[in-house]
């Protein structure tokens, strides 16, 4: 995999800072005072990997991702598109922003399983798409599915390749990243965010052993089921808060619940994101806890008894 790093010119202080910190760490080790005793207590930062789409092109979006701005961001990876113009070099290639075990600031204020704020704990890749989502209320923030208009371009084969490649490399070095927490942007940021979107290949990259997907006997049985008679809104809330996603559980079809049906749609059923709770759509949640989180769907079964 070709790779090219880029570092900002606002970080060069901070890597000096962070240079002299390793030097004074050596010196320390190898003084006869420090004793090396490794310990098995610990863990990988990193817990989640979460793929983005830019809504510019590559010049814009390195633009973006490494100068300083009013309001900064920032991701460890970005993949460019073949076919762009402001994409100069005469092969596709990786260009890392961030070290991995830095924190890029890609997510935001985000959501996902139990914990907030997952800059500190993923790895951000960005994927040149140039998107255009626009919302037609008035209050952007809290739009609802329906009030959200975008346009979505497919992605490039070779581009699709590439970031296969490197997520395929992240999983190697990160086993602790778990299928199901390999998450879009619009999973973790569901009222603010729509990428990668629907035109992004999840399930190839399910079937080159990245990310989760239904087994789908599994979801044609639930499917089966759910035709007759659909869960009460409150247990689909709940499924769902138990997948990862986060809506409160009001026993109502608001906005918030069309949002977050809308969000899982957008990964596992892409061809109907409208925000619709149906026979199909719950069905690939059920299928989904019964894969990957088995024991919260018995906890959803329990309480339900």
């Amino acid at each position: 995999m070709a790779l090219i790093v880029l570092n900002s010119p606002t970080q060069h202080p901070y890597l000096i800072a962070r240079a002299i910190l390793m030097l004074a760490t050596l010196w320390l080790t190898a003084c006869s005072s420090v004793v090396e005793l490794p310990s098995s207590n610990y863990g990988s930062r990193v817990k989640y990997l979460v793929l983005h789409a830019t809504s510019e092109d590559f010049a814009e979006s390195l633009r973006l991702l490494t100068q300083p701005t009013a309001n900064p961001v920032s991701s460890h990876y970005l993949v460019p598109d073949p076919g762009d113009p402001s994409y100069t070099r005469s092969s596709l290639r990786v260009h890392r922003l961030v070290p991995e075990l830095e924190r890029a600031w890609h997510a935001g204020v985000s959501y996902w399983a139990g914990e907030t704020s997952l800059n500190d704990r993923s790895i951000g890749i960005e994927i040149v798409n140039e998107f255009k989502c626009r919302s037609t209320s008035d209050t952007d923030n809290d739009s609802a599915p329906e009030d959200i208009s975008c346009d979505f371009p497919g992605y490039d084969d070779e581009q699709i390749a590439l970031v296969i490649e490197l997520a395929s490399d992240i999983l190697t070095r990160y086993p602790s990243i778990n299928p199901i927490d390999v998450v879009g942007h619009s999973d973790i940021a569901i009222l603010r965010k729509s990428d990668p979107g629907p035109e992004f290949p999840w399930k190839r990259l399910y079937e080159a052993g990245i990310g989760a997907w239904y087994e789908e006997d599994v979801k044609e049985d639930y499917e089966q089921r759910f035709a007759q008679r659909l869960p009460d809104i409150t247990t689909v809330q709940d499924a769902l808060n138990r997948l990862g996603y986060y809506v409160e559980a009001t026993g109502q079809f608001d906005n918030a619940t069309r949002s977050v049906m809308r969000a899982m749609q957008l990964h596992y059923r892409s061809d109907n994101y409208a925000g619709e709770i149906d026979a199909e759509s719950v069905a690939i949640i059920w299928a989904l806890l019964e894969k990957y989180r088995p024991r919260e769907l018995e906890a959803l079964l329990i309480a339900k008894q």
